[in-house]
């Protein structure tokens, strides 16, 4: 405000740490050009939608495909930055899109990013007539706030962020270490510390472990990216299953 640093305060990021830093409210938060943390736009400024929208499935702050949504809430962090495996964020995207699609997962996002792509690729190849908008969430702390579980693809400074946030408020996280970037950096990080995986028994660490070099796997095809990554899927469906209904807030 002093304009000591100037152009910096005018960073939508920038903005976005102080609005979450400071826990402005909703109406504080609009008056800085930021999407509000709890409430519709609408309702803050008083205006009232002229029509009445048809019901649509969202993704984001509302979240699901329906009335029969699981309770099981995904936030889906990453990007494809300068340290990510790129070919196997290809390979993720399509089998993650899978798992969310069949289990009618709610899912956080932000704007941009693997979790963008994912549900991008279930409205193109999957068509499901529920589902017509998908919407990013800004704020960092708003992707995670609501998961019960965090899978980290790739990423970089801005998923590091998501991924402390998600830990400070023991959110169960979880990396596909192959993807590079963020994830292959928090797997490394919950090797040696055995607190950033607390929930996970040893077993199970060890089979996400084995998702760290694709060249011993492989599929009909012989393309090892792939079948790791139906891997690391089928081991993230096992989690969920397994503590189904077990909230980490």
């Amino acid at each position: 405000v002093r304009g000591v640093r100037r152009g910096q305060v005018s960073d939508i990021e920038v903005l976005t740490r102080i609005a979450d830093g400071l826990e402005m409210p909703d109406e504080a938060r609009v008056l800085l050009g930021l999407a509000p943390a709890d409430t519709r736009v609408t309702a803050i400024r008083g205006v009232r939608p002229t029509t009445t929208p048809e019901p649509v499935a969202v993704t984001g702050a509302a979240g699901g495909f329906g009335p029969n949504s699981a309770q099981t809430r995904l936030a889906i962090c990453g990007s494809r930055a300068g340290t990510t495996n790129n070919r196997m964020i290809d390979a993720a995207v399509p089998v993650l899109a899978r798992l969310v699609f069949t289990h009618r997962y709610p899912v956080s996002h932000g704007p941009v990013g693997v979790g963008i792509e994912v549900m991008t690729y279930i409205a193109d190849h999957y068509r499901p007539p529920d589902f017509t908008v998908a919407v990013g969430l800004f704020g960092r702390r708003n992707v995670v706030r609501d998961a019960h579980y965090v899978l980290v693809i790739g990423g970089g400074a801005g998923t590091q962020d998501e991924v402390d946030l998600a830990l400070s408020m023991s959110k169960k996280v979880v990396a596909l270490p192959a993807s590079g970037g963020t994830a292959r950096r928090f797997h490394d990080r919950a090797k040696r510390d055995t607190r950033l995986r607390a929930w996970l028994t040893d077993d199970r660490f060890a089979l996400l472990d084995r998702c760290t070099d694709a060249g011993q796997f492989t599929d009909d095809s012989g393309d090892a990216l792939d079948s790791l990554a139906e891997e690391f899927t089928k081991i993230v469906e096992d989690l969920i299953t397994d503590n189904q209904g077990v909230s980490s807030a």
